[in-house]
């Protein structure tokens, strides 16, 4: 599929015009310079099935390589080289500035089609007085836009989609045709053109990589991809946005998100701050199972318990990860203590997968690799009414349900299951009584256990049978 890459100096209005493009608010904007700080992928389509990959970029910085900038304007360089399309942003208030020009013949040498955005253009005046600046940047004219209030976005839209035809046109492979008659040519033609455009439904198992700040959730990111996909670093909170990667993992297909750390509420002070911790909480309702990292050297407190109960509470699959366990001398003792803690925190769960490993290293993570697909797995897992209904007999004939508060017994009628992502059971019983708490317990440990439930999070409902007096005088 055809990439595009958004590209410009910080805050000229790459994320806002992301954002616009996606028809959603995927990345995160604010009149922060360097708030994007990783390269964020979207699929995006219209209704006339014009298709290409949306790419949001960090803000082009002459810096320092080893810097937080510097390293950021390295993964927008590397964003530029993959894209097939450039739409390199600028200020249309402001003049042009000896690094537009500097990354302007960075671009140039990458020999692609670039399309020139004058953004913040909502007084064109400030266009016009401009316009012979954006000439110096030898990208012909510019396109002038407003991303923020989507003025121009439809003529770009025409731009785009004629541009990523060329590309596409550009392309598809020549065919062999001699000997060929018409309708065999169309055929070809056919085959070719959609083998370019084809898009396979998302069967991907969604991953989102969560916990606090500085644990190596990036680090486990970029292992598992093989290559330095997102920023790492011994600062805390380099990464601010969730940052979406697909790909395929021992055959099967992946999406990971790689997400913002999730601070103590009473640290989060600042506007941008909140944003990123309100997108690490999307990320874990978007996902199919979240990995919570766990710094082995410093153990599991408080934040990362609340951070798994959001996950808990969602009804996703959930894994804890203890990450630099190279470190841990005493590996036993640390391991018991933190199994210990989680079996207190997590009675509806029974056995959360804990996994040891070393992101730098990359030791452990196949194991929670494996650990990861068996959560997904069993949150998909079906159990036909017949074998459910066998279990719920034994179950109740081992142990009957209380009396009802009319002293009689409780009538358990037959159970179903009614959903999956997370297993949802719904159990009827006769009578007006309510069945207690601790006899649901009791049936959804024993459900987990016969059926093999006991790592993730499922859930019972109860439906009473309506009393066929209540309503008669």
């Amino acid at each position: 599929m055809i990439k595009v890459a958004i590209i410009g100096r910080p805050n000229v209005g790459k994320s806002t015009l992301f954002n616009r493009l996606v028809k959603r608010n995927v990345a995160i904007v604010y009149d922060t310079a360097g708030t994007t700080r990783d390269v964020k992928e979207y699929v995006v389509k219209d209704d006339d099935d014009f298709m290409f990959t949306l790419l949001d970029t960090a803000g082009l910085e002459k810096a320092d390589k080893n810097s937080i900038a510097g390293r950021m304007t390295s993964k927008t360089i590397d964003a530029i080289k993959s894209a097939d399309l450039i739409l390199f942003m600028i200020d249309a208030k402001a003049s042009i500035l000896p690094e537009d020009i500097y990354f302007a013949n960075v671009v140039k040498k990458q020999n692609k089609p670039v399309i020139l955005i004058a953004n913040k253009a909502e007084n064109m005046n400030n266009f016009r007085n401009n316009l012979g600046e954006f000439y110096k940047l030898g990208f012909g004219d510019a396109m002038p836009l407003s991303a923020e209030h989507g003025q121009g976005i439809i003529s770009l839209i025409d731009k785009l989609k004629a541009e990523v035809k060329k590309i596409e046109s550009a392309k598809i492979p020549e065919a062999d045709v001699e000997g060929l008659d018409d309708d065999e040519l169309k055929d070809i033609i056919e085959i070719v053109e959609s083998s370019q455009d084809e898009t396979p439904l998302d069967l991907s198992v969604r991953i989102s990589i969560i916990g606090r700040p500085n644990v190596g959730k990036s680090t486990l990111v970029n292992t598992l991809l093989g290559e330095e996909r997102v920023l790492v670093g011994d600062e805390a909170g380099i990464t601010r946005d969730s940052i979406d990667t697909d790909f395929v993992y021992k055959g099967r297909d992946v999406k990971l998100i790689d997400t913002a750390g999730l601070r103590k509420r009473a640290k989060v002070y600042e506007e941008l701050e909140r944003l990123s911790t309100a997108r690490s909480i999307e990320a874990i309702k978007n996902s199919d199972v979240c990995i919570i990292v766990i710094d082995a050297t410093l153990g599991i407190d408080k934040q990362d318990l609340i951070i798994a109960n959001v996950a808990v509470n969602e009804g996703k699959g959930l894994i804890f990860v203890l990450n630099k366990w190279d470190l841990i001398k005493d590996k036993k003792y640390i391991l018991e203590q933190i199994k210990d803690k989680l079996e207190e925190s997590f009675a509806q769960v029974k056995n959360i997968p804990l996994v040891c490993i070393s992101a730098l290293k990359s030791v452990g993570v196949k194991e929670m690799m494996k650990e990861a697909f068996e959560v997904y797995d069993l949150r998909n897992l079906r159990i036909s009414t017949g074998k459910l209904n066998k279990w719920l007999e034994r179950v109740v004939i081992k142990n009957p349900p209380p009396l009802s508060r009319l002293k009689r017994p409780m009538s358990i009628k037959y159970i179903t299951q009614s959903a999956i992502k997370p297993p949802t059971f719904t159990l009827f019983v006769g009578g007006a009584s309510i069945l207690p708490d601790n006899y649901k317990r009791y049936l959804l440990n024993s459900l987990g256990e016969e059926f093999g439930f006991d790592k993730i999070v499922i859930r019972l409902k109860i439906r009473t049978s309506k009393n066929p007096f209540k309503d008669k005088k």
